[in-house]
């Protein structure tokens, strides 16, 4: 018997609110969380959105990459996903795949100098993240895929990816929330995930566009706290 969630929704009777976390099926996507971009001269940003966003973001990183590396080898009866115990991590970067840049989406070169900044071909880890959010591949490993347009469903292999980890569920934490992270959740709905934004796990530069963000993408997602991620992750027994 298959276990794929889009086969349980009822087409007019089905809502968001009726598929919580799923622990094999979900993944954390971090967006944007960087060097490069988490700097900004708004005060509400520096002293409130940032600092939110990064220690909630921390808080989910350590659970779904506890989850994912746990010893226990999962045998569903469908024999499918085998030793997978899902809770995938996977983060997203501006980065450009050449020297000078000249990959980046029309979008991105036309955003004003700053962008000319962006990490190129061949910048490290090191220089790419911050010390305490970026991707760890000891264990099972985090994904990292760099990318050059405001939703990473645009200009990576991201959807390939997923499809391959057998994720349905996307739970989506980073920055700017009524750009980036608004681009790819739309996205995504559209390509069939079950998306869950992380509000505390979100920034903007103030706090009228961080609501217009949320509101924007009402319609594509869940809305929901990194407290409410922890107890449905906590909540389910591997299904």
């Amino acid at each position: 018997m298959s276990t794929c969630l889009r086969e349980k929704v009822k087409l007019g009777v089905s809502k968001r609110t009726d598929f919580p976390l799923q622990r094999r099926k979900a993944a954390l996507l971090v967006i944007d969380v960087q060097t490069y971009c988490c700097d900004g001269n708004s005060t509400y940003y520096k002293e409130e959105s940032l600092p939110r966003m990064l220690s909630n973001i921390e808080t989910l990183l350590a659970k779904f990459r506890e989850l994912r590396d746990h010893d226990e080898i999962v045998s569903p009866p469908d024999g499918v996903n085998t030793n997978r115990n899902g809770c995938e991590v996977i983060f997203t970067a501006i980065q450009a795949l050449t020297k000078d840049g000249r990959d980046i989406s029309l979008d991105y070169m036309l955003s004003g100098p700053y962008f000319a900044g962006l990490p190129k071909v061949g910048a490290t880890i090191d220089e790419i993240f911050l010390p305490n959010i970026r991707p760890d591949f000891s264990g099972k490993g985090d994904l990292f895929i760099p990318k050059t347009a405001s939703s990473v469903f645009h200009s990576t292999n991201i959807n390939y990816v997923l499809r391959n980890l057998n994720i349905e569920q996307l739970v989506v934490v980073g920055r700017i929330t009524e750009q980036c992270v608004e681009s790819t959740v739309r996205n995504a709905a559209d390509m069939g995930y079950f998306v869950s934004v992380v509000t505390d796990a979100c920034a903007s530069y103030s706090q009228t566009s961080h609501d217009q963000g949320l509101s924007g993408m009402r319609g594509y997602c869940r809305q929901v706290t990194t407290e409410q991620v922890l107890e449905e992750l906590n909540t389910d027994s591997v299904s």
